[in-house]
Order: structure tokens, then sequence, then C-alpha cells
């Protein structure tokens, strides 16, 4: 008996060494494995929560307001920073800005940029869980909304076991990760990228085509079938914002001349009715609602600007 003890013990020491010494490597040395997407992520989230902040002016949104407004280009002083996030939704974007307020106080202004279909596809949800973007407290918010709304996307089949494994590092979620940077090799990839976007003030470049003639994701939308937790989010976003004396602008980023062919009209209308009543109830704000359209030249890829459409359209802004 004692000896079948004393094995069991050995054994289970021989599995959780190991594991243990993965959540941990996991946990305190992400940089060193992670992909350059991870970098954004983290860059953002180390801007409102730790350094930097202060700024006049925040620009939040997704991947379209990180790749089309260049904050070097709209004041030489560094007194506008851009935050947005790739694949980011207006759940990340109210707890960016939460952050934000709490570390550094409320800016001047803000101004936001969400691609349309972003209201209505919450299609990155695993990768704020794999970049363990939200602390405890932030995503049981999350859940808890999600949860009146009977959103499936954020509790879906699994989601606790899913929410476990991330949160602890376990190798079931970063192992293939690890094992793919080799464990270290990323270090010195990630930190040149981390100093890239902090040195250009939060933007960043998506496409990098001379020019794009495919389809942007409000294609494939007939009506603006806006998710309910977006919603819930994007008011308290304004809400917020508002509370705090901060002027805000809502921006619509530039589709190409593809896009803007094939996006249905009951689509434009109801996002547009949809921007309207946030005009409606946040009297002061100022709302683009039409969609603007640039030339296929201008698209590094089918959904965002490149360097020169950025340019254009940083430039076109009255400011």
């Amino acid at each position: 008996m004692k000896n079948n003890l004393e094995k069991m013990l050995k054994n289970l020491i021989l599995v959780l060494v190991p594991l243990l010494m993965l959540m941990f490597f996991a946990g305190i040395f992400p940089m060193k494995f992670m992909s350059e997407e991870y970098v954004m992520w983290y860059e953002e989230w180390d801007y409102v929560n730790r350094t930097g902040g202060g700024v006049d002016t925040l620009i939040l949104g997704d991947s379209r307001a990180k790749s089309s407004l260049i904050p070097a280009m709209m004041e030489t002083d560094g007194s506008i920073y851009n935050i947005a996030v790739g694949g980011a939704t207006p759940i990340e974007m109210y707890f960016a800005a939460k952050n934000h307020i709490k570390n550094h106080g409320a800016p001047k202004e803000a101004v936001i940029i969400f691609a349309p279909y972003h209201f209505c596809d919450i299609d990155n949800w695993d990768q704020t869980l794999f970049n363990n973007y939200l602390s405890v407290s932030e995503i049981t918010d999350v859940y808890e909304n999600a949860a009146k709304f009977h959103n499936k996307t954020v509790l879906k089949k699994g989601w606790f076991t899913d929410e476990i494994s991330f949160r602890l590092r376990l190798p079931n979620k970063y192992l293939a990760q690890m094992y793919e940077a080799g464990f270290v090799k990323y270090a010195g990839r990630n930190q040149k990228r981390f100093e890239k976007v902090r040195g250009d003030l939060g933007y960043c470049e998506f496409g990098s085509d001379p020019g794009n003639d495919g389809e942007s994701y409000e294609v494939h939308h007939k009506t603006f079938d806006a998710d309910p937790l977006v919603l819930y989010y994007y008011d308290e976003l304004l809400g917020l914002l508002t509370s705090n004396g901060v002027k805000v602008t809502i921006l619509q980023s530039p589709v190409n001349e593809t896009s803007t062919e094939l996006i249905t009209a009951d689509f434009r209308q109801g996002y547009a009715d949809y921007l309207k009543s946030l005009e409606k109830k946040y009297q002061g704000i100022n709302v683009e609602k039409e969609i603007p359209c640039f030339e296929n030249r201008y698209f590094g890829d089918n959904n965002h600007l490149n360097r020169a459409g950025a340019e254009k359209f940083t430039n076109e802004l009255e400011w």
C-alpha cells in the first residue's frame, strides 16, 4: 500500500511540475511566444492601464480605426493616441476607455470608429480570451450581460471550461503557440513591434496591398442585424465618455468601390437609423452617418485602408 501511494505521488509530481512550469511561462512571458496580433492588444492594454495616458484625444474602435487614423498627422505634439484594437467590438473598447479614465483621467475628446458589421458580429471573441485582455471582474460583467441577452457567441457551448483554460494559461490553449515559437524566438520581433506601434502613437497598418477590390464584411449582411450585447456596450461606452465630459465624434471609415456597390440599401438604412437614435439620445455628440467610399487603390486588403488611404482619410478630417 505504501509503495503504491509513493508511486502515485511520484507520477503526480511528474505530471504537475511540467504543467505548472508551462502555465507559469505562458502567464509571465507571453511576449516571447505570442503572435504579432497579441502585441497590438498588449500595447493598448499597457497604455491604458500602466503607461502613457493623459492625452487630449483618444481614438477608439476596431482594426479600421487602428488603420485609418494616423495620430501624428492629426497633431504633431503627441496629444492624440489611437487605442483601437484589431478585432475589438464596443465590449473591449468600453473597458479600455474605463481603464484609461480610471488610471489617467478623461480625455477632452474621443473619436470612435467601428466597422458597421462589428455591431452585428462578435467575430473575434476567442482572440479576446486567448489574449486574456479582460480582467476577471470585467469578463464576469460580460458573461452576466451575455446571459441577459442570450448571446450564444460569448456563452457558447463549453464557455466556462474555455474561460478557466485561458485564465490559467493551460497548455491545451497555449502549448501549440509556444511550440511554434520555440518558446522564445518571437521575443525580439514582438518587442520591435511593440515599440513601432507605441512610436506611431497606436497607429497600425493592417493591409499593405497597393489596392484591393475585395468585398468588405458588410456585404454579407442583407440587413443591419445588430447584436443586442454589442449595442449594450456601445451605449455603455458613450454614456461613460459623455458623463465624464468627453466630446465624442463618431466617424465612419471608408469602404472600397466594390463594397460600396454591394452593401444593401436595407443595411445602410438600418445602420443610419441606429446612428440617428444615438445622436438623439446623446445630444451634443457628432455623428457621421454615411459610409464613405474610397477608390480601390487606397485599400491594403478588402477591409482596411493602406498607408496611402490612411493618409488621405486623416488629411480629409476637419481637425
